[in-house]
Parts: structure tokens; sequence; C-alpha cells
């Protein structure tokens, strides 16, 4: 499965990470535009945006 970044859509398949070259305007707004979603997780470092989709076996939680 294949990463899809448009300006309508982020569709990342498990375990993936993207990095994008943008400012913190350009965060701020994906941020937003992903409201309360869990994935893709996003981080801004220095000039960059990482989407990051975690892989299925994390943030699952086993009852004992």
């Amino acid at each position: 499965m294949f990463a899809v970044v448009t300006p309508d859509t982020i569709h990342l398949p498990p375990g993936a990470v993207v990095r994008l070259l943008g400012s913190w305007q350009d965060y701020q707004a994906l941020n937003e535009q992903l409201g309360d979603r869990s994935s893709p997780r996003i981080k801004y470092r220095d000039g960059e945006i990482i989407l990051m989709a975690p892989l299925p076996e994390h943030g699952r939680k086993i009852a004992v």
C-alpha cells in the first residue's frame, strides 16, 4: 500500500513515516485539518512536518 498525501486526503499505511518541508503555519493548518484523529500522528521539527502512522499493535490495549 502507498502513502497518499494531497490537499484533501492523508492516508498512510501502518508503519509509514512521511517527512514534508513546511512552516509552523503549515503544521498548524494540517493539524487543524486532521482534528481529533489519532492517525496519522503529526510532529513539527524546524522546517519539517513529520506524519507517522503507527503499527496496529501500538496503542492497542490488552485486557487482563
